[in-house]
């Protein structure tokens, strides 16, 4: 009888603790990362990825990874040239972003609660790695879903991560004056279990 009573309250701790170890993925139907570049140093357009994936495992690791190949600005042939030249997707197909949260973070937080915070991660992109800092917006939508969101657009700098070359060959197909080195970046992704 005591082994049974200590196989229970074994099983129900286990059982009550899954949730809270349970992998997080990224909806990519719900999900959407976009920049803006500006051209001639007045015209702004935004551009996004179809193909974004990513996760948080049990230790509050976040992953995400963007298909450098899935660009979308609406224009087939500026995809092809970002594809071939800015982002050499030959070589590198994805771009991505890991950082850690606050383990309790997400077992705290109330559905409908909203916490704000700065995430620093390493973001691996044209085969560098930099650390840049996010400031998001996490939201608890139900117990088995999650937005986080930027609050402000982060920025990528060209040179840091040699794609200068990539944007000078954009300028020069386009027949473009200019092209903007430093491009915002801004998301936003949902989780669920």
């Amino acid at each position: 009888m005591r082994q049974t009573a200590l196989m229970l309250i074994t099983l129900l701790v286990a059982t009550i603790s899954l949730p809270a170890l349970a992998t997080w993925k990224l909806d990519n139907s719900s999900s959407l990362l976009s920049f803006t570049s500006v051209k001639k140093s007045a015209i702004a357009e935004n551009h996004s990825f179809a193909k974004l994936a990513g996760d948080i495992d049990a230790k509050s690791q976040v992953t995400i990874s963007v298909d450098l190949a899935s660009v979308n600005t609406n224009i087939a042939i500026r995809d092809e040239r970002m594809k071939k030249f800015l982002f050499e997707t030959d070589k590198y197909s994805s771009a991505n972003f890991t950082t850690q949260l606050d383990k309790e973070l997400i077992n705290t937080l109330k559905t409908g609660q909203n916490q704000q915070l700065s995430l620093s991660g390493t973001l691996d992109f044209h085969g560098l790695q930099q650390v840049v800092i996010i400031d998001v917006s996490v939201v608890k939508l139900s117990a088995d879903k999650i937005l986080v969101n930027t609050i402000k657009p982060f920025f990528i700098k060209a040179d840091a991560f040699s794609v200068v070359a990539g944007i000078n060959k954009l300028k020069e197909l386009a027949s473009l004056p200019s092209i903007d080195y430093v491009v915002p970046v801004s998301f936003s992704v949902t989780f669920t279990r």
